[in-house]
């Protein structure tokens, strides 16, 4: 358009000068403002690449950091590998060596095992003769006890005999002295028999403590035996 213009004007140029220099002049002013812009771009366009430029830079740098920082890394990494593979290591060995205890604990506590399960069936064995034998045991206290229990009513039954006949004894000899007193006998005669008489009372006495003494001696030792 500026092309048609200019041909127009230079056309009209040889008429009329002051419109060419009017053209020329705003031309000029076009191009001035554009190139203005052009330089503000220019300037924006280079404020911004020297902003790039230094964030390039510090991305470098960072970068940089970031690159020695991933080396330390690696190396501590690496270091952190070896002590793992130690570490698995020194586990492995220790686990073979727990194993190891392990089986060994393992057989003692076997052989402790069937060792003790001997014992509990001998003592098993042993409990049952045990049983067997206080079976028996408490059978003869049973049958002792049935005979104890005959033997006492038998010592009872012939002890009361025994206090039965001396009563009638003594009841007999009193009889007997009661008529020959009545019948006047000598008096040395009836005194002998009435001294005979009390001599037959202290017999009856001490033999009837004696019994009686004889009967808790043999309760005492059949309590005893018992317990």
């Amino acid at each position: 358009s500026f092309e048609m213009v200019g041909l127009g004007n230079s056309r009209r140029g040889m008429k009329s000068p002051p419109l060419l220099i009017a053209a020329l002049v705003a031309c000029m002013i076009v191009l001035g403002f554009n190139y203005w812009i052009a330089s503000s771009r220019n300037v924006d366009l280079q404020s911004r690449i020297m902003e790039l430029e230094r964030k390039v830079r510090r991305a470098a740098a960072e970068r940089g950091a970031v690159e020695l920082k991933k080396n330390e890394f690696q190396g501590e990494l690496e270091k952190q590998r070896e002590q793992i593979d130690k570490i698995q290591s020194l586990h492995g060995f220790q686990m073979e060596n727990v194993n190891k205890v392990h089986q060994d604990e393992k057989a003692v506590l076997m052989n402790n095992i069937t060792t003790n399960e001997r014992f509990i069936q001998n003592l098993k064995e042993h409990l049952i003769k045990l049983q067997k034998e206080y079976g028996k045991l408490q059978l003869d206290v049973y049958q002792f006890q049935k005979n104890q229990t005959n033997l006492q009513k038998k010592f009872s039954y012939d002890m009361s005999q025994c206090i039965n006949q001396m009563k009638e004894l003594k009841e007999q000899c009193e009889e007997r002295i009661d008529e020959i007193t009545k019948k006047g006998s000598e008096a040395p005669q009836a005194k002998e028999i009435k001294d005979l008489l009390k001599n037959s009372n202290k017999n009856y006495q001490v033999s009837l403590c004696f019994v009686l003494f004889f009967v808790c001696f043999f309760w005492q030792k059949v309590s005893c035996t018992i317990i």
